[in-house]
């Protein structure tokens, strides 16, 4: 038995208007599944923990990447198997994937793909699925949020990019990595990826792979604010992250200390003065078609 937990609102509304295709396609598949509709993000989590504890098969999530987050934080630490069909405002997460547009196409393609794992990434207490960062691009999300309601997808970040170069001043931060000395830093942009995708389409971390046991980290140093335009015509396709003013690394741990920060964590914008990341390798059972062997 799988709990389809489905939040309505998503993508303006595709969430409701997905519900009877995909359920359908599970008639048809013959899997017996559960209805669980989410009128809120916190519901969304209560369903996911509600499967656990009934030892369901699994859940299948429709919704965006809010749902996702709010699901995988539902249920962590357990062995309950995730498909998802994903049709929200950006649907970041099944881009890194390479997954079929078209949520019932990509949900079909899961159901015959074979079980698998990912990774996915831990902060403080929260638990996340694609990418993780602080700097320009969350002032992005927080200018973004106020046009999701008459725009879609990528559209809707550029308009956030314009609005945020008029409000964002680097940041200074102590740095660690994978529990080494703290370092001194003054950086644009740190973007901590599991998956690649931000913000409809935005390469953010563009060699990040899920399930290679290690995060990709891109840190961007201040630039003047005249060349942040430049920089994100750059970021949009990664390119970015190959210019001198970037620099990667790999890593399973990441410590952020900057007093006063917002985290976001896959499109969520939490407020906190310090960030614990760890990578959990495995740690989702997943069904993905042509996902990579794991190194």
């Amino acid at each position: 038995m799988y709990a389809l937990i489905i939040n309505p609102i998503s993508g303006n509304g595709r969430g409701r208007q997905e519900q009877p295709r995909v359920e359908a396609l599970l008639r048809r598949e013959s899997l017996p599944y559960r209805t669980f509709v989410a009128e809120s993000a916190a519901e969304a989590r209560t369903y996911a923990r509600q499967a656990v504890e009934e030892k369901m098969t699994g859940v299948i999530a429709v919704g965006g990447d809010g749902t996702l987050f709010q699901i995988i934080n539902g249920l962590a630490g357990s062995e309950l198997t995730l498909l998802f069909a994903c049709c929200g405002t950006g649907n970041d997460f099944a881009r890194t994937l390479h997954l079929p547009k078209d949520p019932v196409e990509a949900l079909q393609a899961q159901l015959h793909a074979p079980l698998s794992r990912i990774d996915i990434g831990r902060m403080n207490d929260m638990y996340f699925l694609n990418v993780s960062g602080t700097g320009f691009d969350v002032e992005v999300l927080r200018q973004a949020e106020k046009y999701k309601q008459a725009h879609k997808g990528l559209g809707v970040y550029l308009r956030g990019v314009r609005d945020a170069i008029r409000a964002f001043r680097p940041l200074d931060a102590r740095l660690g990595f994978d529990g080494a000395e703290m370092e001194n830093c003054r950086f644009t942009i740190i973007s901590i990826g599991n998956g690649r995708y931000i913000g409809g389409g935005m390469r953010a971390v563009p060699t990040a792979q899920v399930n290679d046991g290690l995060f990709d980290v891109v840190i961007t140093r201040p630039i003047p604010r005249w060349s942040i335009a430049i920089l994100m015509a750059l970021y949009v396709p990664g390119w970015y992250a190959r210019t001198p003013f970037a620099r990667r690394r790999r890593c399973k741990s990441v410590r952020i200390l900057c007093p006063g920060m917002t985290i976001e964590l896959d499109g969520e914008l939490i407020d906190c003065d310090e960030a614990e990341l760890e990578l959990l390798a495995a740690a989702l059972p997943v069904r993905i078609p042509g996902l990579p062997p794991r190194p």
